[in-house]
């Protein structure tokens, strides 16, 4: 998913005994990561490293600066910028720590996009490449979907075939409505090489208007025509629902153990909240009746609104950061694991200073400035979480 263009180097005008040069390495794990070292730098000689790139028209850079060590060398895995857009040593810092005017969503942050990274020292350019960074659904087929009234959207792997049964995920977003989140969601879970259904269940033409009274049969619907589609691996179908999608995510795997293996719940509750904005009507109906539940602002949870997540038979992933504006996430993950049968069965990604979009693909420069949130723990938590997602995924796979 990841192209590396090949390198341009500009000499730096003062004789050295290497040439500067940005070297970049491709490196294992979700969505590969890159490894970034500068060189021939000159001992102890500052530099700045900028980053450049324009996503649908947006022009987004960050810049930092660094100190070359005694052989002339910053190996940004390694090295911590002296100032910056990021603090710590993180060698994906110049691309995640980008700002702009950035307009697009996260779908169009799939997209191919060049990124050139520039070498300076008091003004002057020393190196310079551009990375062509593959868009995560460069390789991902998405189909719409109509079928029975939905409004759904089906991404497999391209070249995804029958003769292997693979596990795969029905995905959902949360209070933001509508299907382009949950969309992005499952092109990314595609890009990793697992077939997605992506649902809307409200916010689109025919559905409610607001989390208010949503049928679970919405989501009963996607997860049959989920297990029709050649090639799932019926005994390995996930959920994934984000922040109020994730206490569905929970409830479908708890409640239906027969046709769905785990569920996987960034940002979510394992209790059942009320409807928003409203947060005194249900949220969800089953045969048109209302399902218990407690207003997200309650600080007790009667017994008939829990999920009763002992009952997932197989993997979960939770995640939550501990500075999330939206609602009280890690609470509601300590809550969650209390209540697991064996813990050991859970992915748990508890992240210091993280905020709430947690579920975005990593190395994107999006949705990270949550107010009081620390964008650098944000983009740690996206790493940590896909990565425990890939894992369970992989392990599913037979």
């Amino acid at each position: 998913m990841l192209l590396l263009a090949s390198l341009g180097l500009a000499a730096c005008s003062t004789p050295l005994e290497q040439e500067p040069a940005i070297e970049i390495v491709a490196q294992e794990g979700v969505f590969e990561p890159l490894a970034i070292t500068l060189t021939g730098l000159g001992a102890g000689r500052e530099v700045e490293l900028v980053a450049t790139t324009d996503f649908d028209g947006s022009g987004m850079s960050s810049k930092a600066t660094f100190v070359a060590d005694d052989e002339g060398r910053v190996d940004l895995a390694t090295d911590a910028p002296t100032e910056g857009a990021w603090a710590a040593p993180d060698a994906m810092g110049p691309f995640w720590s980008m700002t702009g005017s950035l307009s697009a969503g996260p779908a169009a942050l799939s997209a191919d996009h060049d990124v050139r990274l520039l070498v300076r020292a008091d003004g002057e350019p020393l190196a310079e490449t551009v990375v062509e960074r593959r868009g995560f659904g460069a390789d991902v087929e998405v189909q719409d979907v109509t079928d029975d009234g939905m409004v759904a959207a089906y991404a497999v792997p391209a070249g995804f075939t029958a003769s292997d049964p693979t596990p795969a995920v029905l995905v959902f977003g949360g209070s933001e409505g509508g299907l382009g989140n949950a969309r992005a969601a499952a092109t990314w879970l595609a890009a990793l090489g697992y077939p997605a259904l992506a649902v809307s269940y409200f916010k689109s033409p025919g559905q409610p208007s607001d989390l208010e009274n949503v049928p679970v049969e919405t989501f009963l619907t996607g997860l049959a025509w989920l297990r029709a589609q050649p090639g799932v691996d019926l005994d390995r179908v996930f959920t994934f629902g984000v922040s109020r999608g994730g206490e569905m995510a929970l409830s479908l795997a708890a409640n239906h153990p027969d046709e769905v293996y785990g569920a996987i719940a960034p940002t979510g509750s394992a209790v059942i909240a009320c409807g928003y904005p409203n947060g005194y009507v249900p949220a969800w109906t089953l045969d048109g009746v209302g399902a218990p539940c407690v207003n997200p602002v309650d600080v007790s949870s009667p017994p008939e609104t829990l999920v009763d997540v002992s009952a997932i038979v197989g993997p979960t992933v939770l995640a939550c950061g501990t500075a999330d504006p939206v609602w009280r996430a890690c609470r509601l993950l300590d809550e969650a694991m209390t209540r697991f049968d064996d813990p050991t069965r859970v992915r748990s990604v508890v992240q210091e200073g993280a905020g709430h979009f947690i579920a975005f693909a990593p190395y994107q420069p999006f949705g990270l400035d949550e107010s009081g949130a620390d964008p650098a723990a944000t983009h740690q938590a996206r790493v940590d979480f896909w990565n425990a997602v890939d894992e369970v995924l992989a392990e599913a796979r037979r």
